[in-house]
C-alpha cells in the first residue's frame, strides 16, 4: 500500500513538471492583484558575471486541481535557462525575454494523499554553467471532487 502511494505521488509530481518540458507551453499574460507587489526589471550583466534570481512570483502558492497556475522568474539577463525541481523531477522553464522566465499551465487532478507542503528549487544558470538557487514552498490543496469519500456517503453506508 505504502508502495503505491509513493509510486503515484511520484506520478502526480512527474505530471506537475511534465508541463515544464513537454510541448511549449502557452504562456498568459494574467491580471495580478493590487496586493501582488510588481515584477523587477531584469538586471543587466556581462555574460561572465554569476547569475541572480530577483524574483519568482506564481498566480497561487496554495496549488488545486484543474486550477490554472502560472509563474514568473525574473533573473539577470546573463541567464540563458531556468529550472525548477521537485524532489528528483526537474523541468525548464520558456524564456519569454532577457532575463524573463514564465509558465502557465494546468494542474492536474491530484488524490487527496498528496495534500501537502513541498519545496521547490528554482536553479538559474549562464551559458558558462554558473547558478543561483532559490527555494519555493507550495502547498497541494485538494478543492472539487476528489479520489476520497466524502463524510455523508459514509455515514449513509453504515446505516
Amino acid at each position: 500500500m505504502l508502495k503505491s502511494a509513493l509510486i503515484l505521488a511520484g506520478l502526480s509530481v512527474y505530471l506537475l513538471l511534465k508541463q515544464c518540458t513537454g510541448s511549449p507551453p502557452s504562456v498568459t499574460p494574467s491580471a495580478s492583484p493590487s496586493s501582488v507587489a510588481p515584477l523587477p526589471t531584469p538586471l543587466v550583466l556581462a555574460a561572465n558575471a554569476p547569475p541572480q534570481i530577483l524574483a519568482v512570483q506564481m498566480s497561487d502558492y496554495v496549488l488545486h486541481s484543474g486550477e490554472l497556475v502560472s509563474g514568473t522568474v525574473v533573473t539577470s539577463t546573463n541567464v540563458t535557462a531556468v529550472e525548477i525541481r521537485v524532489g528528483p523531477r526537474s523541468g525548464q522553464l520558456p524564456q519569454t525575454a532577457p532575463g524573463m522566465f514564465s509558465i502557465s499551465y494546468r494542474m492536474p487532478n491530484v488524490p487527496f494523499f498528496l495534500r501537502g507542503q513541498y519545496t521547490a528549487q528554482i536553479v538559474a544558470r549562464t551559458a558558462t554553467g554558473a547558478s543561483a538557487e532559490r527555494d519555493i514552498t507550495v502547498r497541494v490543496a485538494v478543492r472539487g471532487p476528489s479520489l476520497a469519500p466524502r463524510a455523508g456517503a459514509i455515514a449513509k453506508q453504515s446505516r
